[in-house]
């Protein structure tokens, strides 16, 4: 499996993924620890291992540089993360985003000498998600609404510039496509709410969501945990109420959209 996704990868581009190293916070030497740290597994995929060596024309030998193994990290995301391949017959079934920005999702099929055929090509605009995951309730003048029910025009609450609840109107909504392997993050607070997106989604005071850690305040409140769980769906959400702010209540906690101040 690894030599077919290289295959995948020669035949239609670097893929494109989202990289937990560098979002949504990049830390100085993350990477590098995180090489160091998942190496012996890495070595422990036979195949995988094998595969890599032979991509990046490294021998076989009993240590590695630190440099050696952030570049076999390195292809060890490119193939966990970059291309999903699952058995299927006697062919496997490939999905892979190519390109950054305006970008192609491509899936197919491969078979085990190589042979591939493209069932599905269109066009993707592959960014790093900074939206809300499906599902999480907006407050709004007439109840909670899950966001992606909204649309233009519709009235939501909002926070005006100076701190009070204010009536306010959808005037764009937004969706991301969802990279292969992408982890949304949870955050429990110990008033009983709790916050589901992308990590990079900004607080209304414009920190990522991903930043935080157990003991810090979000929105008034102590957040209890953090969590990165599973993406079930293939697109995240996002709106901007009307009023200048940015600001909605999602799940209760006060958040900036992504569309805010955007040209």
């Amino acid at each position: 499996m690894p030599e077919l996704k290289y295959l995948l990868i020669d035949n239609f581009g670097e893929p494109f993924y989202v990289d937990f190293d560098f979002y949504p916070v990049a830390r100085e030497g993350q990477e590098e620890t995180n090489a160091q740290a998942q190496f012996p597994a890495i070595r422990a995929e036979g195949a995988e291992f094998a595969a890599i060596l032979h991509r990046l024309g490294l021998p076989s030998k009993a240590d590695y540089s630190l440099e050696e193994k952030v570049s076999i990290y390195r292809e060890h995301k490119k193939l966990s993360l970059g291309v999903q391949l699952t058995g299927s017959g006697n062919s496997y079934s490939f999905t892979l985003r190519t390109g950054v920005g305006q970008g192609w999702l491509i899936e197919g099929t491969i078979t085990p000498s190589g042979q591939i055929t493209v069932t599905k090509r269109e066009p993707s605009f592959n960014t790093y998600p900074i939206c809300l995951a499906k599902g999480t309730l907006i407050d709004t003048p007439g109840g909670l609404v899950p966001v992606e029910e909204l649309r233009p025009g519709m009235a939501v609450w909002t926070e005006d510039g100076v701190g009070k609840r204010a009536t306010a109107v959808v005037i764009e909504t937004g969706v991301a496509p969802v990279p292969l392997s992408f982890r949304i993050v949870r955050l429990s607070l110990n008033d009983g709410r709790t916050v589901t997106a992308s990590p990079g989604h900004p607080t209304a005071e414009g920190r990522a969501l991903g930043d935080f850690r157990a003991g810090d305040t979000l929105d008034g409140a102590l957040v209890l945990a953090v969590e990165y769980v599973p993406y079930d769906w293939v697109e995240t959400y996002d709106i901007l109420p009307s009023g200048g702010t940015g600001l909605y209540w999602a799940n209760g906690v006060l958040l900036r959209s992504t569309l805010a101040g955007r040209p």
